[in-house]
């Protein structure tokens, strides 16, 4: 750390900093009892249990990763320490490499994975069958989901948590009235929620970008490629219910 920096500490830098990532946090909670709430309204315990069980299952897998976002964090502020811009940039090209890859794997993997949580927290056949539709589409967004651990981690070492406050409430925002919309609107049930999730991550994803100036205009081109990626897997998971629609 340079003697400017360390000049530059004072207890308004350090809460402007972390008061954020404390509402952003906070934020968090709230989606989950909108989730239950929305799940509830369908008057069974089942969906109730299998979205519970669920998402605790892909948080738990993706919080492996999570020392990409604390990695990128430390690392980057060394490098704007001293001063190498150009480290800063690939730091954050790497972290995003390496979460797609991560990302990709758990797709790839998602039978063993699967088959590995249920051992361990088992359910009954019914909470169990809806669990796995719930995971079978959210762990599509996996590359989105663990890329964003990078992305944060390097706006967080950038002292840029104010976007990261707007980068969280834009997800849990969206991912609520989506929530609303599959689930009670359109009668997806325990699908509806997952798909909400789904979408909420590969546009934060995409936000997230839009939020990276590094990229230049280039970071709008990379947002729309990967908003046409995640509307096709949309489509595409949803193939089969709406070909047993129109038969």
């Amino acid at each position: 750390m340079t003697d400017q920096a360390v000049s530059g500490l004072s207890h308004a830098r350090v809460l402007k900093i972390a008061f954020p990532i404390v509402l952003a946090n906070a934020s968090v909670p709230i989606l989950g009892l909108v989730d239950t709430g929305v799940v509830g309204q369908i008057g069974e315990a089942a969906p109730i249990g299998a979205v519970g069980i669920g998402a605790i299952i892909l948080t738990a897998i993706y919080w492996m990763f999570g020392f990409l976002r604390m990695g990128t964090t430390g690392m980057v502020a060394q490098a704007l320490g001293a001063g190498d811009r150009g480290e800063v940039v690939a730091l954050l090209v790497r972290a995003l490499i390496i979460g797609f890859s991560l990302g990709l794997m758990m797709i790839a993997l998602q039978g063993p994975l699967f088959w590995g949580a249920f051992k361990v927290s088992p359910a009954s056949a019914e909470v169990e069958g809806m669990a796995r539709d719930y995971m079978q589409i959210r762990i599509w967004s996996a590359p989105a989901a663990v890329a964003l651990y990078g992305i944060t981690g390097w706006l967080i070492a950038q002292e840029r948590t104010a976007a990261l406050l707007v980068l969280q409430l834009w997800m849990n925002g969206l991912n609520i009235l989506l929530d609303l919309w599959f689930v009670l609107g359109l009668g997806w049930a325990v699908q509806g929620v997952a798909f909400a999730t789904f979408l909420a991550e590969w546009s934060g994803l995409i936000f997230g970008l839009l939020l990276v100036p590094l990229f230049g205009n280039h970071g709008l081109w990379i947002a729309l490629l990967i908003s046409f990626v995640a509307r096709g897997l949309t489509l595409w998971l949803r193939y089969p219910a709406l070909e047993k629609q129109a038969g």
